[in-house]
């Protein structure tokens, strides 16, 4: 059964971002014919309640009609089925776009930043990015909604974690929930290697959640809400805290080409190709070489992350990730340093009563948690 989708209906974007994990390499657009076709052959495998993101390139460039048309076809077979999009927000327009965020997507956005000035641009402008990004932002916000905002972090950049944070705690009670993710090598930065280490970010993750335990504000920060709700048994089966993503999760690339995530078409490695859904039937696609591999992660991880403290949570970590740093598609996940410093931390505020706070919010007696991490 599929659960989520994470859909490329163009690589095409109005913005250029110099180390873009899905640069633009073709001029295709998707029509609705070709989310008919998708969705048709997708569906029978689809959960009623699935998850189907729109992402990119800039998934905004086919307009508001396009995810209409597209919502009301799918829900005529899967009334229950969500939708999501990730965008870089700069063509927003309340009178075009803001009904489809609202009724279509309700509010379930997400866009990316960084508070850098050198790395994004609008027409090889950086301030010109830098100024319509943060007016668009307002705009979305101001109409009721709010998108997550995902960084990216490198070495170089990772101080500047303390500055998104404080750019959300800035707008008060309408302050809008954060990702902090570590920047991988892919795309056009795919010679760079390890871009922060994982004792690095493992500490920018640390650091960030004291902050956020001492004095919770009204949004979440990601992972580490994931993280602290997967130690308290309310996050289940979730990316990437999950080693059953094969046949559960697709990516579908703007040709139709299928992986099985967008992350591993990232790699453009036709060795992780399953097949293309505007070609070969799913059945076909679900039996592949591919998905055969994918699947054996459930079972093929290394020694150590079985008899690791924290497997119950971690799972073994991202599968293309242990790929990507050439650890193998059953190797170690790269980041294991840094999931083990949060986890570690997690769990000890857990138990000195650090993150009482945080727990009660999701309606959740703390003691019963200590009482069970304890057992």
């Amino acid at each position: 059964m599929i659960y989520t989708v994470i859909t490329k209906p163009t690589r095409l974007c109005n913005a250029d971002c110099n180390f873009c994990s899905s640069p633009p390499d073709d001029k295709l657009l998707w029509s609705f014919q070709d989310f008919k076709l998708f969705f048709d052959n997708i569906e029978p495998d689809l959960a009623d309640s699935g998850f189907i993101i729109w992402h990119g390139g800039e998934p905004m460039l086919l307009g508001p009609d396009f995810y209409q048309q597209c919502a009301e076809y799918a829900w005529q077979k899967k009334p229950n089925l969500r939708f999501s999009m990730q965008t870089n927000l700069l063509l927003y327009d309340t009178n075009r776009w803001k009904p489809i965020f609202e009724n279509i997507f309700q509010g379930s956005i997400s866009t990316s930043y960084e508070t850098s000035v050198d790395e994004r641009t609008l027409n090889g402008d950086p301030i010109a990015y830098k100024k319509r990004f943060e007016r668009k932002l307002k705009e979305v916000i101001d109409d009721g909604f709010r998108p997550m905002v995902i960084s990216t972090y490198t070495t170089e950049n990772a101080d500047q974690a303390k500055e998104m944070y404080n750019l959300s705690l800035g707008y008060g009670d309408k302050a809008f929930p954060l990702r902090f993710n570590y920047r991988y090598p892919a795309g056009r930065e795919s010679d760079q290697g390890e871009r922060i280490s994982p004792k690095h970010y493992g500490e920018l993750l640390v650091e960030l959640y004291n902050r956020w335990i001492q004095n919770p504000p009204v949004f979440t920060i990601t992972p580490l809400d994931q993280m602290l709700k997967k130690v308290i048994g309310e996050e289940t089966q979730r990316c990437p805290w999950t080693r059953h993503c094969g046949g559960h999760f697709l990516g579908i690339e703007p040709n139709g080409d299928t992986y099985n995530c967008a992350d591993f078409a990232d790699l453009n490695d036709p060795h992780y190709r399953m097949g293309n859904l505007f070609k070969d039937n799913y059945k076909k696609i679900n039996t592949s070489y591919a998905m055969r591999l994918m699947r054996r992660r459930r079972t093929h991880l290394p020694f150590d992350c079985t008899q690791c403290r924290h497997f119950n949570e971690c799972e073994g970590g991202c599968m293309r990730d242990a790929v990507l740093y050439h650890h193998g598609l059953g190797g170690k996940f790269h980041y294991c340093e840094s999931w083990m410093m949060v986890f570690d931390r997690i769990k000890n505020s857990i138990q000195t009563g650090e993150a009482d706070q945080v727990i009660a919010k999701y309606g959740i007696d703390p003691n019963l948690v200590r009482k069970k991490l304890a057992a």
